[in-house]
């Protein structure tokens, strides 16, 4: 599934393709996907009107007009591409939403996973969707590593289940985790709430600069995702821990472990990460 780093991305991309012009028309080839599509909602959001903000908010891509907002969730294999209104059309394509310069984006999703779906202009932080959402890690005004001390203070998590808790801070999923921690030579298993400040600083550090990578370097492609140019991103080419299991940790050469936590693979270095 398309985390922080390949969301940001897609939205920057979609931004610099997207934004000031207008959208000429929708169309929807099928009422729903894992939701019904408010269709007409978004039509009236839509159609006509200028966009004037493509943001990032988690793990989902708003593009704004004056009249509302379309919220993008890509799930496990969505992807929104741009196109010529000539190009074939992909299969599993649900959604097309055709720009006044004789382009469109195309919403593609063969799992049916993601999500289409309006945001009024009263409820963008109160949509359901939105409104439970942690910190930003990104965000340079906001003190990072004093959030997740005291957040973690009453938690009985491990640090890798904690960080990847969308209430507490959105975007460290399962990858970014991994390689945060092994970087902050910390151990997954470790209660979370056991950290002190000068660990958490050390990690938020970590945690950012990891993402910071990421989004430089397109994401990560380990499946489906693909950039809005149809381009997969290429972090993996410098994953330290991630899916190398029984390989030699590139610091100190000690053989890769992988557990499962919460149901998710944990890859670690049990000598860097006692």
């Amino acid at each position: 599934m398309p985390e922080l780093p390949e969301v940001e991305s897609l939205v920057r991309g979609v931004r610099d393709a997207l934004l000031g012009k207008r959208i000429a028309n929708l169309v929807f080839y099928r009422p729903d996907i894992r939701e019904p599509i408010p269709t007409k909602r978004l039509t009236e959001i839509l159609r006509g009107k200028q966009v004037n903000d493509v943001v990032r908010r988690g793990k989902y891509m708003l593009i704004h007009t004056r009249e509302g907002a379309l919220g993008v969730h890509l799930g496990m294999s969505g992807r929104f591409v741009v196109s010529r209104q000539s190009d074939e059309m992909a299969p599993h394509t649900h959604a097309v939403f055709q720009v006044e310069d004789g382009m469109e984006f195309r919403f593609v999703d063969p799992r049916r996973f993601g999500r289409l779906f309006s945001v009024e202009l009263s409820e963008t932080t109160t949509h359901p969707f939105l409104s439970r959402l942690g910190v930003e890690p990104l965000d340079d005004d906001f003190d990072l590593a004093r959030h997740l001390f005291d957040a973690s203070r009453s938690r009985k998590q491990c640090v890798k289940v904690f960080l990847m808790d969308s209430e507490v801070v959105v975007g460290v999923g399962n990858i970014y985790a991994s390689e945060s921690l092994w970087r902050a030579k910390i151990n997954p298993q470790t209660p979370s709430k056991s950290l002190q400040l000068r660990e958490f600083k050390n990690l938020a550090r970590h945690i950012r600069s990891v993402l910071s990578e990421a989004i430089d370097a397109g994401g990560t492609t380990l499946r489906d995702y693909r950039d809005k140019d149809g381009n997969p991103g290429y972090f993996q080419t410098n994953l330290a821990v991630y899916g190398k299991e029984s390989k030699p940790c590139p610091r100190c050469r000690t053989t890769l472990c992988r557990m499962t936590q919460a149901g998710r693979s944990t890859f670690f270095c049990p000598f860097c990460q006692k």
